[in-house]
């Protein structure tokens, strides 16, 4: 997991510096966030874009020139405000002031930072190769390095010791955690309606598609997680698609969806539906849930602050059933007598980026071959 740091400063007549700054930054492990020139097109003001990558990150350098620049609409320059929200988030801001004659504007803002009670300690700098050694030097000490294998035991519960279970169904549990241990959503959100109605769209978009309008869902707050369940509307046969979702305040995402009942091939006590799990319809499931994890991240997380995640998948309610690739009927079919509880795809959690939610086709596969392996043995 690399630090995140934004990079503040005027940017017409100033790319050397702000490019020096990147490197600087990537030199010693971390991610540099340099918003003029990494982000793309975004529904939002200027301001808000700016004041949002502040927010994803860890660390804020504000970097003074001979300008000012821009000031925003209340009077303050937008460097100025920048600086302003990182300190008002507690977050570590660096100095560094370059060593030339300073407009109006400049020199107000720079003896601000260089305040001898209310400022910061600073450096100063003449060239874009002084500045990157300077930064180098200043976050060397800063950054350290985090594990680089996710685990889902280090200050969480472990989810897969409670499963949950619909009579006669197998199910699947998708657990999905973000690497940084931190509060991703505030209690007061996370049991709004506004919140719940926002994570119902997420589910029924067509992007997405793991929740259907056509069945019944129920909406609480349970411990301090809400809990979206989707039940079927007539039960019958364990068909239909049966969805619980539960978000907790950490970011951790917990689907429960089922693998048997949502595709009937042939009549429905047919041996085919009774003897085997489908691994096209454990594709499917999991590609809603990978589809859904992205969906929500995208929306709550624009810039992107949690970009590596700890994921595994459990079989809940396999009992006698075989994993099968294209189940035909047939006379009979082999079946394990062993008293299997949930089985789990991975020993450990696996690494997966924001790219692998969106495009999760080789991690499905993955998945599938490890759930088959140990199912069918």
């Amino acid at each position: 997991m690399k630090s995140r740091v934004f990079v503040s400063s005027v940017v017409e007549g100033f790319s050397e510096f702000r490019e020096a700054a990147r490197a600087g930054i990537e030199a010693v492990g971390g991610e540099p966030l340099l918003v003029n020139e990494d982000f793309p097109s975004l529904a939002t003001s200027s301001r808000n874009a700016c004041l949002d990558a502040v927010d994803s990150c860890d660390y804020l350098i504000s970097i003074v020139g001979q300008r000012g620049g821009w000031e925003a609409p209340g009077g303050k320059l937008v460097v100025e405000e920048e600086y302003e929200h990182a300190v008002t988030r507690k977050m570590p801001v660096l100095v560094f002031l370059q060593d030339v004659e300073r407009d109006a504007l400049a020199v107000r803002f720079a003896t601000r930072l260089s305040d001898y009670v209310d400022g910061v300690f600073r450096r100063t700098f003449s060239t874009p190769q002084e500045l990157r050694r300077e930064i180098e030097a200043a976050l060397q000490p800063l950054l350290i390095e985090a594990p680089t294998n996710p685990t889902m035991t280090h200050d969480r519960p472990n989810y897969f010791e409670d499963p949950y279970t619909v009579q006669g169904i197998t199910l699947s549990r998708f657990v999905l955690m973000p690497e940084r241990r931190e509060e991703v959503l505030d209690p007061v959100r996370l049991g709004s309606e506004q919140f719940r109605r926002r994570v119902n769209e997420i589910g029924h978009s067509s992007e997405v598609q793991l929740l259907t309008y056509e069945l019944p869902k129920k909406s609480e707050i349970v411990g301090n997680d809400l809990v979206i369940t989707q039940t079927s509307g007539n039960g019958r046969h364990g068909e239909g698609e049966h969805v619980r979702i539960r978000m907790t305040e950490r970011g951790d995402i917990v689907i429960d969806a089922n693998v048997t009942g949502r595709v009937t091939r042939g009549v429905p006590y047919s041996s085919v539906n009774m003897m085997c799990v489908a691994a096209e319809d454990i594709e499917t499931v999991l590609k809603l849930c990978f589809a859904f994890a992205a969906g929500f991240y995208d929306d709550i997380d624009p810039y992107k602050r949690h970009q590596r995640f700890g994921y595994n998948v459990a079989l809940n309610g396999l009992d006698y059933r075989m994993i099968v690739r294209n189940p035909q009927e047939r006379a009979s079919y082999p079946m394990s007598m062993r008293d299997r509880g949930p089985i789990l795809a991975f020993d450990e959690a696996r690494d997966a980026s924001r790219a692998d939610l969106r495009n999760p086709a080789a991690e499905i596969e993955r998945i599938i071959t490890r759930l088959t392996r140990q199912a069918n043995r």
